[in-house]
């Protein structure tokens, strides 16, 4: 979340007057919330909630010049950049997000808010069908369900958004905060209500927006690709295959990582400790992987800490390594079933590539780690 270097030598001189600015925004925050409950729902009270939680959270909307969006669609659909999205899509678009917080009326319609049954996606869509067809509001959603850094690539865009009318409204999302105070909007594995924490604590955030050119598709599979390379490439990033559950189950093995590193590192005679069960996991995984040199093995093993985690980083190619073209053989063995067994080894191996020894020694360790693990239809 924070810079390096001179940077954050700024941010530590601002850091009194930061705090001092969460208390006051925070104090004020709350006296919306006692307003919204305490006085009837009415639309005078909705703009004074909405202009009041814009300085709470030190929120500005920005639009380009000439930017109009095209009233034709009632589905809007944006990139994910932080946690106080459907606020600023609100403030721009006057579009609501569907939500299944049970706050006052005002409240979340101020917050750009809209309650619905989110039990799942098929009652969800039919709740935003009925929403439309009864009112002249807007739905926002944002389709990748997750927050990025914005700096690569977008989350792929789940398609279910799409089957719900045929026209969408692409909005294409960017924040950025004061440079002397660059604190990022989000960080790996954070809470919502930390990333809220300092919307409050920097001066203040702007969001800009860019309406892209309305999509017209009858089918959903085909619109969600063409407005998803539609705002990556006004974003100027790249579409990707990952999506929100492949980001939640890097953030639960980057937490696991550090805990057990720390674990590790607080331990008494670490040192002696360390060489003992490292030695023993790397035997455990060369156990699986027999072709996978010792030194690739140890060196993911010191950053995973675990037998597991390293196997999974091997078998999904996230460490990259030559296989090893033959096992160590014992000296008992005799001399001439040696030649024997690397003559027939050599012969196989120049009658195959590199990369079909490289799949069929995955596979083979794919299996035998299934077996060792007792998994079944995986």
């Amino acid at each position: 979340r924070f810079p390096s270097g001179w940077p954050l030598v700024f941010i530590l001189l601002y850091t009194p007057v930061g705090l001092l600015l969460v208390l006051l925004r925070l104090l004020i925050a709350l006296q919306f919330w006692l307003l919204a409950t305490l006085l009837p729902d009415c639309n005078i009270l909705r703009t004074f909630l909405n202009h009041g939680f814009s300085f709470a959270f030190g929120i500005m909307v920005k639009i380009p010049d000439g930017e109009v969006k095209d009233k034709q669609s009632k589905i809007i659909i944006a990139n994910n950049v932080s946690v106080l999205d459907h606020f600023a899509l609100y403030k721009a678009t006057q579009a609501l997000t569907p939500t299944v917080w049970e706050l006052p009326t005002a409240l979340n319609n101020a917050l750009g808010l809209q309650i619905m049954d989110m039990s799942s996606k098929e009652a969800l869509i039919a709740n935003i069908k009925q929403f439309l067809s009864t009112s002249k509001g807007n739905i926002a959603v944002q389709p990748e369900f997750g927050t990025t850094n914005s700096r690569v690539a977008l989350l792929k865009f789940s398609s279910w958004p799409f089957t719900i009318e045929a026209s969408i409204q692409p909005v294409a999302i960017k924040a950025s905060r004061p440079e002397f105070i660059p604190i990022h909007l989000t960080s790996l594995a954070s809470r919502w209500w930390t990333d809220v924490f300092w919307f409050m604590f920097v001066p203040y955030t702007i969001f800009t927006f860019k309406y892209l050119k309305i999509k017209q598709n009858t089918d959903g599979k085909a619109l969600v690709r063409e407005v998803e390379q539609d705002i990556a490439t006004s974003l100027g990033l790249q579409t990707s295959s990952h999506t929100v559950s492949d980001k939640i189950e890097f953030e639960k093995r980057c937490i696991m990582e550090k805990t057990q590193s720390r674990r590790f590192n607080s331990s008494p005679n670490s040192q002696v400790i360390h060489n003992i069960e490292v030695q023993r996991m790397v035997q455990q995984v060369s156990e699986v992987l027999p072709l996978v040199p010792h030194n690739v093995i140890l060196r993911d093993l010191l950053k995973t800490r675990n037998v597991d985690i390293t196997i999974a980083n091997i078998l999904d190619g996230i460490v990259t390594y030559t296989p090893e073209s033959s096992q160590t053989v014992t000296p008992s063995v005799p001399l001439n079933q040696l030649q024997k067994s690397t003559v027939k080894t050599t012969s196989n191996l120049g009658t195959s590539s590199f990369q079909e020894r490289k799949a069929k020694m995955i596979r083979e360790a794919w299996e035998r780690y299934v077996q060792k693990h007792g998994l079944k239809n995986c």
